[in-house]
């Protein structure tokens, strides 16, 4: 299993940092996770196999995580270079046909036609969909939006799990518990109660509490001093810290 960073941002313009967005390749499927703007671009520009992509999960309905999925959907109905018949599912929360159609009253119609089967699913916490043999994705109920997930990938005894965007809570550990890696939304430098994010050092502590392998950061809405952030964050957590950037892949 690896994993790509499409974007380690948010919705604040950054020249170096994309809207979130990750591409995770596993041995029979390639799930894109979140489509914020920047991350179509980012797949072609990382030499990534975005035309052979299985799944799109969407973890919430915020325009930093799902903003460019239109744009992937004309990427394959106008920008393939080679010809597939293999299903391409899009997963998400409860709302997403919804949002979908949305998508449809903007663009047109036609938005999810393709040359090959493309299909809607709904995913609530507690279930499970499969990505190919010995392949699972579960998720979990965040605390930042109506709809909002976390999400847990495993594979060949390998464990990726991914919090989108979400505040502390205590429930979080134990459905990380032992993850390989943990990428964690490190939106702000200290708690704030106007917005529900992850601080510097909650991160930190849930990543501690779950007891991850490796603790990846990103969605940051401060400038990031790396050397300072590390620090900080290995004051709580004593397992390997990884700065995330927009184009960094990690063998899981």
């Amino acid at each position: 299993m690896k994993v790509t960073i499409l974007g380690s941002g948010t919705v604040v313009p950054s020249g170096t940092r994309n809207s979130a967005g990750y591409f995770v390749e596993l041995p029979g499927a390639r799930v894109m996770m979140d489509c914020g703007s920047g991350t179509v671009h980012a797949l072609a520009r990382y030499g990534l196999p975005w035309d052979l992509m299985t799944h799109v999960f969407i973890s919430h309905f915020h325009v930093d995580h799902v903003g460019e999925l239109a744009a992937l959907l004309y990427a394959f109905r106008y920008g393939m270079k080679s010809q597939r018949t293999e299903p391409l599912t899009i997963v998400g929360p409860p709302g997403l046909h919804r949002v979908l159609d949305g998508f449809k009253m903007a663009f047109g119609s036609s938005l999810l036609e393709a040359p090959f089967p493309i299909t809607v699913q709904t995913i609530n916490p507690g279930d499970k969909i499969e990505f190919g043999p010995g392949a699972t994705m579960s998720v979990m109920k965040t605390p930042h939006t109506r709809e909002s997930l976390a999400a847990r990938i495993e594979s060949g005894g390998r464990v990726l799990c991914y919090t989108g965007d979400t505040a502390y809570d205590d429930a979080l550990a134990p459905f990380f518990d032992k993850a390989s890696i943990l990428i964690s939304e490190c939106s702000f430098r200290g708690p704030r109660e106007d917005a529900r994010h992850l601080s510097i050092a909650e991160a930190a502590k849930i990543a501690s509490q779950a007891r991850v392998s490796k603790l990846i950061v990103t969605h940051f809405y401060f400038d990031v001093d790396e050397v300072a952030l590390q620090h900080e964050l290995q004051s709580g957590y004593e397992g390997e810290v990884i700065m995330g950037r927009d184009g960094l892949s990690i063998e899981v």
